[in-house]
C-alpha cells in the first residue's frame, strides 16, 4: 500500500499548515488550509497516511509528530525516533539504542516494508 492518498502531494511538497494525528495504527498528515473544503464536503481526506507494520517507516505506535520546518517531520514512536523528509523523499530511524538506520524504499514505499539499513 503507498503512502499517499492525495493527488496534491506532487503539487505541494509538504502543506502549509501540517496537522498530525497519531493513533496506534497510523500517522496521518493533513492539510489545516483545506480543513474547512474538506468538512464542508463531510470527511476529513488525509495529505499522506504512513501505516505501522513490520519493515514500514513506522514499525511501532507513532506517539508525538512535529515539524520544525516544512521538509522534515520528526515522529516518536514507541522503540525509535523516526526524520521523515519530504524534500529528499526519505526516512532515517534512531532507534533506542542510538543506531541510525536508512529506510530502504522512498515515501512513496512508506507502507510497503521495504526494511531499513544501518547509516554509513
Amino acid at each position: 500500500m503507498t503512502a499517499y492518498l492525495s493527488d496534491s502531494y506532487g503539487e505541494s511538497p509538504f502543506p502549509e499548515k501540517p496537522f498530525f494525528s497519531c493513533s496506534p495504527s497510523e500517522l496521518q498528515v493533513i492539510d489545516q488550509a483545506k480543513m474547512g473544503e474538506m468538512l464542508r464536503g463531510g470527511s476529513v481526506v488525509p495529505w499522506m497516511r504512513f501505516l505501522v507494520g513490520e519493515g514500514n517507516i513506522l514499525e511501532s505506535e507513532p506517539v508525538k509528530a512535529t515539524s520544525a520546518d516544512r521538509r522534515t517531520v520528526q515522529v516518536v514512536c514507541g522503540d525509535a525516533t523516526v526524520e521523515i523528509d519530504f524534500f529528499d523523499e526519505t526516512a532515517r530511524r534512531t532507534g533506542s539504542d542510538g543506531v541510525l538506520m536508512m529506510y530502504m524504499g522512498g515515501l512513496d514505499e512508506a507502507n510497503a516494508g521495504r526494511g531499513w539499513i544501518p547509516a554509513r
